[in-house]
């Protein structure tokens, strides 16, 4: 009697340890899937710093009062555009730690590149100065875009 009931423990053991398994499984077929939906196209990147450098352009040529309001309105409609393309709808900017560490080094340097275009358009008399910040600003969050899709991606396959 006592070896079927050590018997059936053994076997309901097995059965937890391959069901476990199975779950993880899962789980990790999720997260793999999830990465790889994350991603955003190639045109929400460059479409997202081709406005930018546009909004700081426009200050540059003092056009703002009317461009800024369309700029974003495009800058809402790409952000319409990637969740509608990708399925997903998430803060992907700080979604994951990578990825929020990526994002905050990446507004530090906006912020730093804003400010020294302003006081050069406006302090130094420089003209031209804030376009040509919003021109860096704008390849660089195309890139940074990039990368935080890629940081994102790999918490995602970590668990994190």
């Amino acid at each position: 009697m006592l070896s079927i009931m050590e018997n059936t423990s053994r076997n309901s053991q097995s059965m937890d340890a391959r069901s476990a398994r199975a779950a993880l499984d899962a789980v990790s077929a999720s997260r793999a899937a999830a990465a790889t939906r994350i991603a955003c196209p190639w045109w929400y990147h460059v479409g997202l710093g081709v406005t930018l450098a546009l909004v700081f352009l426009s200050m540059s040529l003092r056009v703002a009062s009317w461009a800024v309001p369309l700029l974003v309105g495009v800058v809402v409609a790409l952000g319409w555009g990637v969740r509608r393309s990708t399925g997903v709808s998430l803060d992907r900017y700080t979604s994951t730690p990578g990825a929020t560490l990526l994002f905050g080094v990446y507004v530090l340097a906006f912020l730093l590149l804003a400010a020294t275009g302003m006081y050069l358009e406006w302090g130094a008399d420089m003209h031209g100065a804030i376009g040509g910040a919003g021109l860096v600003i704008g390849a660089f969050t195309t890139a940074v875009g990039y990368r935080i899709d890629a940081a994102a991606q790999r918490d995602i396959l970590a668990g994190r």
